[in-house]
């Protein structure tokens, strides 16, 4: 398949909960947030629509070091951070707006969308695989301190490593 605009990214299971979003007081997400779609020219980064923007988290995986890095943020209307999480989606209405919205984008068949969702689901199975250690790179200046170790399990584990 040639390189697609607008991708579903599989998360493991166990990082459900590291997200910078969920870490961060309100108004720190919110500054973060702000500037995403500052950067953005307050348009969707994918499919170019204004109006309701999403501050979607881009994630890495590195299977070498075992470690999920967080890379950036990405201001995505509604539909493109839909699509993003297209994994978790229960709702068949939904799931089949998403799917017309992602051939869309991507200017791909059915078939192409269902080889990629295909590909999608292989790739979370793969993570699952292993726990991750979760570091925030750049950002990991803005994570508070996690007080019990109920929280750092919560979170698998969050560390700043020495390399990327």
């Amino acid at each position: 398949m040639a390189y697609l605009r607008l991708a579903i990214e599989p998360m493991p299971y166990t990082s459900a909960m590291a997200s910078l979003a969920k870490l961060l007081p309100r108004q720190a997400w919110d500054s973060v947030r702000r500037a995403a779609y500052r950067a953005a020219g307050y348009r969707c980064q994918t499919c170019g629509k204004d109006g309701r923007l999403n501050c979607h988290e881009i994630w890495h995986f590195n299977e070498t070091t075992g470690y999920q890095w967080l890379m950036g943020f990405q201001a995505l209307c509604d539909d493109c951070h839909g699509v993003t999480h297209m994994l978790s989606l229960t709702n068949r209405q939904e799931f089949d707006r998403l799917t017309t919205h992602f051939m869309a984008v991507n200017k791909v068949s059915a078939r192409e969308f269902r080889d990629h969702l295909e590909q999608a689901r292989q790739r979370r199975m793969e993570l699952n695989q292993r726990e991750w250690r979760i570091a925030f790179g750049d950002y990991a200046f803005r994570v508070p301190a996690l007080k019990t170790i109920e929280e750092r399990k919560r979170y698998v584990a969050i560390e700043q490593p020495h390399y990327h």
